[in-house]
């Protein structure tokens, strides 16, 4: 059972966003016990998972793949307690003329034992759904791109940033992979990169080939200092916390020295906005964060529905959240919320103009 052979049509499967390859949770669980992977920590085979997809799901998202282009179906089922319908779900498939691996309790025979070893490139071609219709790019990368009862499989997969980022990795890996004699074929394993990281597109530390360079790696959290042009005292934002899918989280704490406090240590209204418009610029600095991408640069135009709902004071630590919505063409429209512990503090709405350059990315 192997996801990970690299087809021969594989530019022609990117242009297209097509697939070779689908795999599929049917309860199933893995024995390798990798602490990051969806495949170890999920629901065990002989419990009930309420929301699992049901046959008629199944099958449609099986047509769905193979519409795709996808040549083989990869299943994780259990053995002990498999799905009733796992007959029919296998018998669907051959009609499909798909090629079918299933692999038992995650017996995976052809996995090495040395996983520091592993050299995969399949987030260009494959996917993971798991029990429940949610999307990741792997069973062993946690971050989930979409789910399937609320979108199609091929928008789910045209749209997500995190697939395109992957499958285009030569121009978006970070660090020291990009100076390996290799790069062009590998780029480490992603999901234990992403769980030892926080950065799906950081470099492997534990690839042998990046053990000297430990220190050139990225980690989440990190300073927004080379992320986004605002210098000290300007910059209302202080830390990536965390990148996902169109999403980013950062926090920002204020002090006394802040222009933007008021005497009685309060926030000004304008500050808020601001900090939105500069997590937008954080979580877009990162993306070329050392990686050979120019940054055009870009501005704030103007924000609306800025909704205030309380004052937030200075040493307090506050987290946005912001996700970006629509892009046309320059112009990007990206939704933020600010909240201190779970109080909601303010919301609204950004958007953002980006000058020409690389793609012109949002």
């Amino acid at each position: 059972m192997n996801c990970s052979i690299y087809p021969d049509s594989i530019e022609t499967i990117i242009q297209n966003k097509q697939l070779f390859c689908l795999e599929i949770d049917l309860k199933g669980k893995c024995n390798h016990n990798c602490s990051f992977c969806y495949l170890t920590n999920v629901i065990t085979p002989d419990q009930i998972n309420e929301n699992e997809l049901s046959f008629n799901e199944i099958t449609d998202l099986i047509s769905q793949a193979h519409g795709l282009g996808a040549k083989k179906l990869i299943l994780y089922a259990s053995q002990s307690n498999p799905r009733p319908d796992i007959t029919k779900i296998g018998k669907f498939i051959v009609e499909k003329n798909l090629q079918i691996d299933c692999s038992f309790n995650g017996t995976i025979s052809t996995l090495p034992s040395d996983l520091s070893n592993i050299k995969c490139l399949k987030h260009k071609y494959s996917c993971f759904i798991a029990s429940d219709g949610s999307v990741y790019p792997c069973a062993g990368m946690p971050l989930l791109i979409g789910n399937i009862r609320n979108n199609t499989l091929e928008k789910i997969l045209s749209d997500s940033e995190v697939v395109e980022n992957l499958r285009n990795h030569e121009i978006n890996i970070k660090g020291p992979c990009r100076n390996c004699d290799k790069f062009s074929n590998c780029y480490g394993c992603r999901g234990r990169t992403f769980s030892l990281t926080g950065d799906y597109l950081g470099s492997d530390p534990l690839c042998p080939e990046n053990q000297s360079k430990l220190d050139k790696i990225t980690y989440l959290p990190m300073s927004v200092e080379n992320l986004i042009p605002q210098k000290l005292g300007m910059r209302v934002v202080s830390s990536l916390l965390k990148v996902g899918e169109r999403t980013a989280k950062i926090e920002s704490i204020f002090t006394e020295k802040s222009p933007f406090v008021k005497p009685d240590g309060s926030i000004e209204e304008i500050a808020y906005m601001e900090m939105m418009a500069q997590s937008a610029a954080a979580m877009n600095g990162f993306e070329k964060f050392d990686t050979d991408r120019p940054d055009p640069g870009g501005f704030l135009i103007g924000g609306q529905k800025i909704n205030i709902y309380c004052k937030a004071y200075i040493k307090e630590r506050l987290i946005i959240d912001i996700s970006k919505q629509a892009k046309f063409g320059n112009f990007g429209i990206l939704t933020a919320t600010i909240k201190r512990n779970n109080d909601l503090i303010a919301e609204g709405e950004i958007k953002i103009y980006k000058n020409d350059g690389a793609n012109n990315e949002i």
